[in-house]
């Protein structure tokens, strides 16, 4: 059997007016701009990317003239990584404050 559905209910123009004014009156008094948060991503991958690709050469590096293998590209690597992440979020923490 078909169940049939109330219509949908109107919402009244004049309060979805001032909902709209109350939030935008909100975003503009303490929230970043989209072009903000958009640097703030960019800052982010960069020293993460960085770390990990110097970790690896470094540790290809140490791997060649070492001979052990791929080892020290995982080590580095890792470290590079985790040193990355923590620089990344030292930068968003400090450009949150």
């Amino acid at each position: 059997m078909i169940k049939q559905t109330e219509p949908p209910t109107r919402i009244d123009p004049r309060f979805a007016v001032r909902r709209d004014a109350e939030r935008l009156a909100r975003r503009e008094q303490g929230h970043r701009s989209f072009w903000r948060s958009l640097g703030v991503i960019g800052m982010v991958g960069w020293p993460i990317a960085m770390g990990s690709v110097g970790g690896s050469l470094l540790g290809r590096f140490l791997d060649a003239r070492y001979d052990t293998g791929i080892r020290f590209t995982l080590i580095l690597m890792s470290v590079g990584v985790a040193a990355g992440t923590f620089v990344a979020w030292r930068s968003v923490v400090q450009k949150h404050d």
